[in-house]
């Protein structure tokens, strides 16, 4: 399965005006974002684990890469995150159904995979790897 489908699927449901569609549509950008990235460094040859410690992987991963745009995208998907939650977990939160900010949430997931997909396929590609490559010799102690 192509994981921007879960982005196409928000897209639709941030249309809808109930509750579940909403918190659905939130949750659904979330793992649209995480999925591109996780398909990305694994197509780069980093193993990211498949348990919830893969969030902060990816996050770490990206953030460490070397390239401005993947820094700018790591630092959002802790409040995209953290929004995914209260829609999936915490049903007493009502800010997640606010169609405004269900909307804003899936625009700025879009945008997310749009700057994932540009920099992780194209001439910075080798960079990033480069980069990641050198941000784990650091923490491993060999560098």
């Amino acid at each position: 399965m192509n994981p921007r489908d879960f982005s196409h699927l928000a897209e639709r449901l941030v249309n809808g005006r109930s509750p579940a569609e909403l918190r659905t549509a939130i949750s659904r950008a979330y793992y649209a974002v995480y999925l591109v990235a996780v398909e990305h460094l694994e197509g780069m040859n980093f193993r990211i684990n498949k348990d919830p410690a893969g969030h902060g992987e990816v996050q770490h991963h990206i953030n460490n890469s070397g390239n401005m745009d993947l820094q700018h995208v790591s630092s959002q998907p802790g409040e995209l995150q953290g929004k995914r939650i209260r829609a999936d977990y915490q049903l007493d939160r009502r800010d997640v159904e606010n169609p405004k900010t269900a909307l804003s949430l899936v625009i700025q997931a879009t945008q997310m995979i749009t700057t994932l997909d540009r920099c992780c396929t194209g001439q910075q590609r080798s960079q990033i790897i480069e980069g990641i490559n050198d941000w784990k010799r650091k923490i491993s102690g060999s560098a």
